[in-house]
């Protein structure tokens, strides 16, 4: 389905071992079956991945991986890009980079691997599931986005087994498929539920030192567009979400490693305003939305559902891909939106005419379109204007959250939680019936 422009790099991270560089795709995978064959250990060997598109595939296949290690005799990572960000030894065994791999050099790995794995279990990254199938693993999916696709890959239906985060509409068209019926799971959020103490709560007038505001930047990483256009997208929405903050209010943010970089120093500095960039797993983040002011952040749905799970008052910010702005809508449209920003509301329009579900639909026209604006905004001189309009929504959209929960926290009322148990659980059924016993 995608395929992501990346820089040619071989990481293979290992248990007892890293070797930036190695001699080829057989010496690795043969050093990989050593090690696997050393361990004996029983539980089923599942082989991990995720699609490089945004943080949401890496972000929930790491969330996955916590809860499989202890299930499993053995449990890997095979992928590449942005999402090596979020995967690390421990829980895996081993960490397959395959960045700037091509095809068949990937698939001859996956074939000396394949004797060694269970199941490959990936999220979303159906090309890549195909290339597994093709050197003779069984896979299994996970998808976040079932209730999108303008047509559901045929290798989902061929999946042992399809799961499914749940959401607006997944159960019903599940229901339509009769391929997808037969071996789906659809599973709740994968978020956990947590305790009193972890969820947001207003911030106390005189309570000491401000709280910050968190502006969270996953999923811009993705091949619809440059890096650096990814990079100016993330400068416009920090330099606006600073200008509506008061003096002693601090600003974190979270996103990707590259995007990170590519912010390098926050912006002309500000008397009593602090910025922090950086980069954190799913559980920092979830501490990161409980102790702020409120967030602003990108629609994707693993950010929506992690508001959900802390409450945090949440300014949903413009749309970066195909599938936020339907998201960001569909919270608005069900109650579930404090607040939200899109292109046309600062100087767009980007054309959302044609439905991004829509098999008609052009995720590269429309990614084309968001470019557009972000350059108008960026780049030109004379738009001083729209950027300070860009600030000047931020603040008004701002000006009323921090006070009460946010209403995404009704989420998960309706579709759940605990999702991630739901799913590891599946998954090391499935392995585990396919096993022949020792």
């Amino acid at each position: 389905m995608f395929s992501l422009r990346v820089a040619i790099s071989r990481i293979v991270r290992r248990d007892r071992a890293h070797r930036s560089v190695l001699p080829g795709v057989a010496d690795m995978a043969d050093d990989a079956a050593d090690d696997m064959a050393d361990t004996g250990a029983a539980g089923p060997r599942l082989l991990l991945n995720a699609q490089p598109f945004g943080f949401g595939p890496p972000a929930a296949t790491a969330a996955l991986a916590r809860e499989l290690a202890p299930l499993c005799g053995e449990l890997a990572y095979f992928g590449a890009g942005h999402t090596l960000d979020l995967q690390h030894r421990p829980p895996y065994h081993a960490v397959y980079g395959t960045t700037g791999l091509s095809d068949g050099e990937r698939l001859a790995w996956l074939r000396r691997l394949a004797p060694w794995y269970d199941l490959f279990v990936t999220a979303m990254d159906f090309d890549e599931a195909v290339l597994a199938r093709r050197a003779g693993l069984e896979v299994a999916v996970y998808d976040a986005l079932t209730w999108f696709w303008p047509e559901i890959p045929a290798v989902a239906g061929d999946a042992a087994p399809y799961v499914a985060q749940d959401f607006f509409g997944v159960r019903e068209r599940i229901a339509a498929d009769p391929a997808l019926r037969r071996n789906s799971v659809v599973v709740p959020p994968i978020v956990p539920l947590l305790p009193p103490r972890r969820l947001w709560r207003p911030e106390r007038p005189g309570g000491g030192r401000p709280r910050h505001v968190l502006l969270n930047l996953g999923g811009l990483q993705n091949p619809y567009w440059e890096p650096s256009d990814a990079a100016a997208y993330a400068r416009l929405m920090l330099d606006a979400v600073r200008a509506a903050q008061p003096a002693g209010r601090s600003v974190v943010v979270t996103t990707s490693r590259g995007v990170a970089a590519a912010l390098g120093a926050p912006g002309a500095p500000r008397p009593g305003l602090h910025t922090s960039v950086r980069t954190d797993d799913r559980d920092t983040v979830l501490e990161l939305m409980s102790g702020a002011a409120y967030a602003c952040m990108t629609p994707g749905l693993g950010n929506i559902y992690d508001a959900a799970a802390t409450g945090v008052p949440t300014l949903w910010l413009p749309s970066a891909n195909e599938t936020h702005h339907l998201q960001a809508r569909l919270l608005a449209e069900h109650g579930f939106c404090d607040a939200r920003l899109d292109w046309p509301d600062v100087g767009g329009p980007a054309d959302y005419g044609v439905p991004a579900s829509s098999p008609t639909a052009d995720p590269e026209a429309l990614t084309r379109a968001i470019v557009a604006v972000i350059r108008r905004l960026s780049g030109a001189r004379g738009l001083s204007a729209l950027r300070d309009r860009l600030a000047d929504e931020v603040a008004k959209s701002t000006a009323g959250l921090g006070l009460v929960p946010g209403r995404a926290r009704a989420l998960t009322e309706r579709f759940g939680h605990g999702g991630t148990e739901e799913a590891a659980k599946a998954l090391v059924r499935w392995a585990g019936s396919r096993r022949p016993p020792h």
